[in-house]
């Protein structure tokens, strides 16, 4: 955590030279940032909210990098498992349209990654080209089936119809909701099993070392197996939490796959490290840096897209460090 407190603090340097360059105040942005995301109840809340999908998409990559897996395809999980919620909340009555919405949000996620994991296992095809390449299946299907076959009838816009019922909200007036909870239980259920049970210990240790695992009788497939399916559920589990939201979805939009919960997941991942507890923070952090964003460019004129660079930034400060650390013992076996 250290190190990567340090990463965070390189890119917070760097985003100030960034944000000197275009002639605004690094104080006056970073002052507005704070108070965007966590200066005020109300800030908190758009914080919260951020957060709520990067808890569960950053457990879900680092339920991957636990067993070797870097599952990239986080990203078209999460708009399969979204697309699968919203169709089944809006079919089924309100009394089961969330929980089954749910349910059927992660099994979707987990159909998803069943190929990539599949090929890595049978056939040696590395998990992030085919992870990858199902994320642009993924953004292509969606889009056509919410567009096509299962757009609303009573509308325009390409979308599915209006979910039934809505995840219930834990602060009145704010878009905070139950999916929060779901969130913090999936990161502490998923950090416990990892670090407290048989099945945890498998899993760290086919990560770390597959040909050991296998001598020591783990069958390293299933456990592989079940890791990169439990991640991609995850995934999307989160995508069922959105559209079952408050606002602004309620519904699946053909151009859900934008949103990028997906991919920010993977930085929050990157940034516990692993620590499967770590991912609280990450994402609390990200979700800061989101929700900051539009309180920055409304008050000092500083574009809400030099957020994203501070995370760009921190993205490439943790990739080398973790590049440096494995290149390092090579290069003393070298010398």
């Amino acid at each position: 955590m250290v190190r990567a407190a340090l990463a965070f603090l390189a890119a917070l340097l760097l985003g100030a030279l960034a944000i000197a360059l275009i002639g605004q105040s690094p104080t006056e942005a970073y002052k507005a940032l704070w108070e965007g995301s966590v200066g005020t109840p109300d800030a908190w809340a758009r914080t919260l909210g951020q957060a709520t999908p990067l808890l569960l998409t950053g457990i879900a990559v680092a339920v991957g990098l636990s067993v070797g897996l870097f599952n990239i395809g986080a990203e078209g999980q999460m708009a399969v498992g979204a697309l699968a919620g919203a169709v089944v909340g809006a079919s089924v009555p309100g009394l089961f349209a969330v929980p089954l919405g749910l349910l059927c949000g992660a099994l979707g996620g987990a159909m998803w990654a069943w190929l990539p994991v599949w090929l890595k296992l049978k056939r040696g095809t590395h998990e992030v080209i085919t992870a990858l390449l199902l994320n642009y299946i993924a953004r292509n299907l969606t889009r056509w089936l919410a567009t096509v076959p299962l757009k609303d009838t009573n509308g325009q816009a390409p979308q599915t119809a209006e979910v039934s019922a809505t995840l219930p909200r834990l602060l009145t007036g704010h878009d905070v909701h139950v999916g929060l909870l779901l969130g913090l239980l999936a990161v502490g259920s998923i950090a416990w099993t990892l670090t407290r049970t048989v099945w945890g210990y498998e899993t760290r240790l086919v990560g770390q070392n597959a040909d050991a695992a296998k001598a020591a009788g783990i069958n390293v497939e299933r456990v592989t197996l079940r890791a990169f399916l439990l991640s991609g559920a995850l995934a999307g589990l989160a995508g069922a939490v959105v559209v079952l939201g408050v606002v602004p979805f309620r519904r699946f939009p053909a151009d859900f796959y934008g949103i990028g919960y997906g991919f920010d997941g993977l930085a929050v991942a990157l940034l516990a490290g692993h620590a499967p507890w770590a991912v609280l923070p990450a994402a609390l952090l990200f979700g800061a840096l989101g929700a900051g964003a539009d309180q920055m460019s409304f008050s000092t004129e500083t574009p809400k897209q030099l957020a994203q660079v501070v995370q760009a930034l921190l993205i490439l400060g943790l990739s080398v460090r973790f590049t440096w650390k494995k290149r390092l013992p090579r290069l003393e076996r070298g010398s």
